[in-house]
């Protein structure tokens, strides 16, 4: 049968295989930890960019918002395309759609529209790169001379594509 020291020779020792492998996983928990950790924010960073954010995204919102709610059918073209230049989703598709029977829609009823922001645009975080900006507006539309004031509640929902917050949502909430 088979000797001790012949065994020895065709088995040798794993010892020093199973030694560098261990070190070598011990290396790359400890590598990932520290990549983990430095990639961490606490709340404070958080807070701290959100801030920073917020004027950005509130300018967006009180842009698409004062657009939305002055127009005639001398300006609804050039609104509407700074209307869809801030915009992206669903809601710009929607409002794509509708943009080319606007102006003659106004023109043909002898319409326009002129507001301006009561309150707001509140801005409220729902990610780090989506907000809810909240508004009170006051609205009066002209339809062939007879006018109609309005004040209501209204909510656009903003995305942040690579650098620039965009219009994603459009929402009547309520009247005041």
């Amino acid at each position: 049968m088979n000797s001790p020291e012949i065994e020895d020779e065709s088995n040798p020792s794993n010892r020093p295989l199973i030694l560098a492998l261990i070190g070598a996983v011990a290396t790359a928990a400890l590598f990932c930890g520290l990549w983990l950790t430095s990639r961490s924010t606490n709340p404070g960073d958080i807070d701290r960019m959100l801030t920073e954010e917020a004027p950005e995204a509130r300018a967006t919102a009180v842009e698409v918002i004062e657009l939305l709610i002055n127009l005639d059918a001398g300006n609804v073209d050039e609104a509407g395309e700074r209307v869809l230049e801030l915009s992206t989703g669903n809601f710009r598709e929607d409002y794509e759609e509708l943009l080319p029977g606007l102006g003659p829609a106004f023109e043909e009823a002898g319409a326009s529209a002129s507001g301006e922001i009561l309150e707001g645009p509140d801005v409220a975080f729902t990610a780090l790169d989506e907000a809810e900006a909240v508004a009170q507006v006051a609205q009066t539309t002209t339809v062939d001379g007879g006018e109609r004031s309005v004040g209501y509640t209204l909510r656009l929902t903003l995305v942040k594509d690579d650098e620039n917050w965009r219009a994603d949502a459009f929402e009547l909430v309520g009247e005041l």
